[in-house]
C-alpha cells in the first residue's frame, strides 16, 4: 500500500492554498465503517479520514467490546483492538493510501494497546496527549498517563523510516472544551508538542477549539502558531482548528452557519486542518451522510474565504 506521511499530505494541501478538512467518525459495524471512509474520501473536499475508537477500547476494557460484539450491540466508535486485523485490513483497503490518510482518534490516557493494534494495520497517525487525554477525562493519574504516552511516543517513533514518518496530533487545545481559557489552550497543545518531540515524533500537530470571540479566536491560534514556531524546530508542526465545541445549535441552519464560520477561522488564522461538527450534533449520533455534509459545507466556505 502506497502512502505519504499525514504531515506532508497536510502540507501539500495547504502549499495549494486549501483548508483539508476531516469529521469525527467511528461506527463499530466495519461495513459502515467502510462506507464512512470511502464516502469522506469521495466528498467533494480535501479530505482525511478518521477511525474514532468506542468507550471500551479507550479505557482498554476490550472484554466488555468482545462481549458487545458478539451480543451485536452497537458501540459508539471503532473497536480497533477487537476486530480481527483482517477485518479491519478489509475496511481500509483500497481507500487508505496516498491520496487519503486516515487518522485514529480515541481519547486514551493509556493509549498504548491502541498504538500498538494501529501500527499493526500499517497506520501511523493519531491524536491525544498525556495531560489532554487524561485530567478531563477519566482517574488515572497523570503520572501514569505520562509514562504511557511517552511508551506511545517512543512506540510510533520507533516507526519512522521507509518513507513513514508518524504522526502526533495534541488534543491540548480542546481541553474541557470551552472550559479553558485560550492562553491555557495554546500552553496545553504546544507542551504536548514539546511532549511528543522530546521522545521521538518528527511530525506532530497542535490544536486549538474554536471560542466565542472571533478576535480572541484569531488571537490565540497567532500565539499557537508562534510558540510551535519558536520551540520547535526542526519537528514538522501544522495547527488544526476544532470546530465550536460547545453546545451546538438546534436548527440545521445555524449548525451549518457556525460550521461555515469555523471554516472562515481556520483559513484567517492560517490553521491547515479543520476538524467539523455537523448539523445532526445536537439530537443524535451524525450518520455517514450528515458527516459528508459537513465536510462539503466547510470545504466550500473556505474556498469562499479571501
Amino acid at each position: 500500500m502506497t502512502q505519504v506521511p499525514f504531515g506532508d499530505f497536510v502540507a501539500a494541501a495547504r502549499a495549494r492554498g486549501t483548508l483539508v478538512v476531516q469529521p469525527r467518525m467511528g461506527f463499530s459495524d466495519p461495513r459502515r465503517m467502510r462506507e464512512g471512509l470511502a464516502r469522506t474520501r469521495a466528498a467533494d473536499a480535501v479530505t482525511v479520514g478518521t477511525l474514532t475508537l468506542d468507550s471500551y477500547t479507550r479505557v482498554r476494557d476490550l472484554e466488555a467490546a468482545r462481549r458487545a460484539l458478539a451480543d451485536g450491540v452497537t458501540l459508539n466508535g471503532y473497536p480497533i483492538c477487537t476486530h480481527p486485523p483482517d477485518t479491519t485490513r478489509a475496511v481500509l483497503d483500497g481507500i487508505h493510501d496516498a491520496s487519503f490518510p486516515v487518522q485514529v482518534r480515541h481519547g486514551s490516557s493509556r493509549p498504548e494497546h491502541i498504538v500498538s493494534a494501529l501500527l499493526g494495520l500499517g497506520l501511523d497517525a493519531t491524536e491525544g496527549g498525556p495531560v489532554s487525554y487524561c485530567l478531563p477525562y477519566g482517574r488515572t493519574p497523570l503520572a501514569d498517563a505520562v509514562a504511557a504516552w511517552r511508551t506511545a511516543c517512543e512506540m510510533l517513533a520507533a516507526h519512522t523510516g521507509d518513507g513513514r514518518v508518524p504522526h502526533l496530533e495534541s488534543f491540548g487545545g480542546c481541553m474541557l472544551g470551552q472550559l479553558c481559557p485560550p492562553a491555557v489552550l495554546v500552553a496545553v497543545s504546544v507542551l504536548e508538542g514539546l511532549f511528543f518531540a522530546r521522545h521521538g515524533l518528527r511530525s506532530v500537530s497542535l490544536s486549538y477549539a474554536q471560542q466565542t470571540s472571533p478576535q480572541q479566536d484569531l488571537e490565540a491560534v497567532a500565539a499557537l502558531q508562534r510558540l510551535a514556531g519558536e520551540l520547535l524546530g526542526p519537528v514538522d508542526w501544522h495547527v488544526v482548528l476544532y470546530a465550536y465545541m460547545g453546545v451546538y445549535p438546534l436548527s440545521r441552519g445555524g449548525a451549518l452557519s457556525l460550521l461555515a464560520a469555523s471554516a472562515r477561522l481556520a483559513v484567517t488564522s492560517g490553521a491547515s486542518r479543520l476538524i467539523v461538527k455537523t448539523a445532526a450534533e445536537a439530537h443524535r449520533i451524525p450518520t455517514v451522510a450528515d458527516n459528508v455534509e459537513a465536510l462539503e459545507t466547510a470545504a466550500r466556505a473556505a474556498a469562499t474565504t479571501p
